[in-house]
């Protein structure tokens, strides 16, 4: 396990349970605010102010979980007002201790209120209740340690709120993008893996019929293309290997070498680009795979016997035509294939355009020079 790894699972140990959204930062604070009034209550006898505060304890956890309950946000801001109105209600019973349930009112502001209004209320508690606390005991010193105590508590309470809230925020659109990627990768593997297969089944399939139209007159021709077979199999099988692993990167001369094979063991006459411009890896990998699916069309929907791959390059771009003589096709029959060239080229900047007619079909691809210098 690397320092990384081990400092992220540290992180989901320590971290990771102050983050979720829950109420715990404003119940830790209700003890530790109303553990000395209420034991000085006690002690003191004071019944009616003792029982005041118990009643303030249990409705302000009430107020500072119900809005991490599945119910509507003005339920908890009710419960606020509620709040509110019971520590009045205790001020004038026993005209002390607010020096305590002023912080306490404001981190029930900060965790209850909507995010927008949150911040305002708490300064505005904190304020009036700044000015209360110097008006009764006429010392600026003591008015301005409450204020300070207030604000600490509500703005603290505010700013650990927006952080919860907005790391798990992040933690949803990190799954979102999790599952993003997830399902990109299965269509580029299923991209390739179309791709790969169709093309290579569809010379397969060509070698086989020649295999079978030479099989009694020449021999040494179906031994020749039995020997295709075999190699064509072992090269498929290796492509699906590396496809698989993810690396899978096809060359524009190699791919160019293939079709005009397979073209001419289908009986269509292949005329190339000689000799295949500089090229960019991006755009020769573009090109190898739109090479690859062209070819895979021509031998098995086109009915051609003619086909011209023409690749030029020029201060503008680079640009691809494939086109044979065959039938054409419309819309309605371009499948995967036509879909998967068309993501690879835009994913570079480039378009792919085609023609479809009495006079073939033709396929365009066109990639700018920015960004694409060999």
């Amino acid at each position: 396990m690397t320092d990384r790894s081990m400092t992220a699972d540290c992180d989901d140990w320590v971290v990771g349970p102050l983050m979720r959204r829950r109420p715990w930062f404003a119940l830790v604070w209700l003890p530790i605010l109303l553990i000395g009034p209420l034991v000085t209550s006690i002690t003191s006898g004071r019944t009616a102010e003792t029982i005041a505060y118990v009643v303030i304890a249990a409705w302000y956890i009430v107020t500072v979980v119900l809005p991490y309950r599945q119910v509507p946000r003005w339920y908890a801001e009710a419960a606020f007002v509620v709040l509110t109105a019971l520590v009045i209600v205790q001020f004038v019973i026993s005209g002390s201790g607010q020096s305590f349930l002023y912080p306490l009112l404001a981190i029930a502001a900060a965790t209850t209120i909507r995010l927008r209004y949150a911040a305002g209320i708490v300064m505005a508690l904190s304020i009036s209740g700044t000015v209360a606390e110097g008006i009764e005991s006429m010392s600026l010193s003591r008015a301005l340690l409450f204020g300070f105590a207030s604000v600490m508590a509500g703005m603290s309470t505010y700013l650990i709120r927006y952080l919860v809230d907005t790391v798990a925020e992040l933690r949803a659109t990190r799954r979102r993008l999790a599952g993003l990627a997830v399902a990109e990768e299965r269509q580029r593997f299923s991209r390739d893996l179309h791709d790969l297969l169709g093309h290579t089944l569809s010379v397969i399939v060509v070698k086989a019929e020649a295999i079978r139209r030479l099989a009694a007159s020449d021999p040494d021709a179906v031994v020749g293309h039995a020997r295709g077979i075999e190699n064509v199999g072992r090269t498929a099988l290796a492509d699906v290997r590396q496809t698989v692993a993810g690396y899978r990167e096809l060359t524009l001369e190699h791919e160019l070498a293939g079709a005009v094979e397979a073209m001419r063991d289908a009986a269509v006459s292949a005329d190339t680009s000689s000799p295949t411009p500089p090229l960019s890896p991006q755009v020769d990998s573009l090109f190898a795979w739109v090479v690859r699916e062209a070819t895979t069309n021509v031998l098995r929907h086109a009915n051609a016997t003619r086909c011209t791959v023409c690749i030029t390059s020029d201060d503008a771009g680079d640009t691809m035509e494939i086109a044979d003589n065959g039938h054409g096709a419309v819309a309605a029959e371009w499948g995967s294939g036509i879909r998967g060239m068309r993501e690879r080229a835009e994913r570079i900047g480039g378009t792919l355009d085609i023609r479809s007619d009495a006079r073939g079909f033709a396929l365009t691809v066109s990639v700018p020079r920015e960004g694409n210098t060999p």
